[in-house]
């Protein structure tokens, strides 16, 4: 008796060994699973942060400056429109040209700008932002015509700060962009290194027109030339700058419009004669006004004989004199202004 319970005694420890045993063995198993899982749930997060992330949010950077683009066309498009308006009523309640900071009546028009992008959901929430400034970067224009009257020659120039509206993207994935209004151009810069060679490329053009003039008493081919200028009015400075990743407003106030026709306007009947242009434009983006310059004289078949085009290096302007062969002349020379104000505020509006 004494020997069969003893052997059932063993048998009862061998049971409840092999179930502990059994129980410690499953939850080992299932806890190496977790971990393989968890490591298999990890690697793929970190092939999608480091692999996929940086990609999809380049991607939603670039649509981004798509954006800020079309925010600058409109600026350019709102300021066309309102020197149209300026041109057709110049004695209008709100055209003011003794004192563009007089609270009377103006033209008032809005851009919204979405100063920061690229956010993307759960994986990528911090988004890119932006900095918008006004009259931060200098830009001028001069006019200078030669006349020839039987007394002489005389020269009736006309200088004009026509002053920036700048965007700057400060973009984490993306590479930086510029854009810059400056005279009615939308001016693109990729390349922001100091010292470096200035890549600016000219995206929407000034109201700066070429024509060939109707002269059927000259053997000479003549052109008119038609220069509207638009001036961004400083009324103090430091320049106004806001930087910002959410939304922001540019208001844009319609101050006057000054034609300058009588200043180049000759009288043939006395013999005046127009014999010269030189057009310079003093701007941090001299490469994009040297190619617009080049197109407009191609446009016009005026061959690059006829004019000189100087882009010196280490000097930010750019001139160009017509005409420079007796086989182009100058016919008409009709310059006109418009000014506005700018004032970047925080908030769509």
């Amino acid at each position: 008796m004494k020997a069969e319970k003893m052997q059932k005694d063993n048998s009862d420890k061998i049971g409840f060994e092999k179930k502990f045993f059994s129980h410690s063995e499953f939850a080992t198993s299932t806890v190496i699973g977790a971990v393989l899982l968890l490591g298999i749930i990890s690697s793929a997060l970190t092939i999608v942060y480091v692999g996929c992330v940086p990609e999809w949010k380049n991607d939603a950077e670039y649509s981004h400056m798509g954006d800020v683009c079309e925010d600058m066309a409109e600026v350019k498009s709102k300021i066309d429109m309102m020197s149209i308006i300026l041109a057709s009523n110049p004695d209008s309640s709100y055209s003011n040209s003794l004192n563009p900071s007089s609270s009377a009546p103006q033209l008032i028009m809005s851009v919204p700008f979405n100063m920061g992008g690229g956010d993307l959901p759960l994986v990528g929430p911090i988004k890119s932002s932006g900095t918008l400034a006004v009259n931060k970067d200098n830009c001028k224009i001069g006019i200078v015509a030669t006349v020839v009257t039987p007394n002489g020659s005389t020269s009736r120039s006309q200088l004009i700060n026509c002053g920036t509206i700048t965007y700057n993207s400060q973009n984490n994935y993306y590479v930086d962009q510029a854009f810059s209004y400056e005279n009615g151009a939308i001016i693109l810069n990729q390349n922001q290194v100091p010292d470096q060679e200035d890549q600016s490329v000219m995206m929407l053009y000034p109201s700066i027109r070429i024509s060939k003039a109707l002269d059927d008493n000259s053997t000479v081919t003549k052109y008119n030339f038609i220069i509207n200028n638009v001036r961004v009015f400083q009324p103090y400075v430091p320049p106004k700058v806001i930087s910002s990743n959410r939304g922001c407003s540019l208001r844009l106030i319609g101050i006057n419009y000054r034609d300058y026709r009588s200043l180049y306007e000759i009288n043939e009947t006395v013999g005046e004669n127009l014999m010269k242009l030189e057009l310079t434009v003093w701007t941090e983006h001299p490469t994009a006004w040297e190619q617009y310059f080049k197109k407009i004289t191609k446009d016009a078949n005026i061959d690059s004989l006829d004019y000189d085009l100087e882009c010196p290096p280490e000097v930010p302007f750019v001139r160009l004199t017509f005409p420079q062969t007796n086989t182009k002349g100058l016919k008409g020379l009709y310059v006109s202004e418009t000014v506005i104000k700018a004032e970047p505020g925080i908030g769509l509006n």
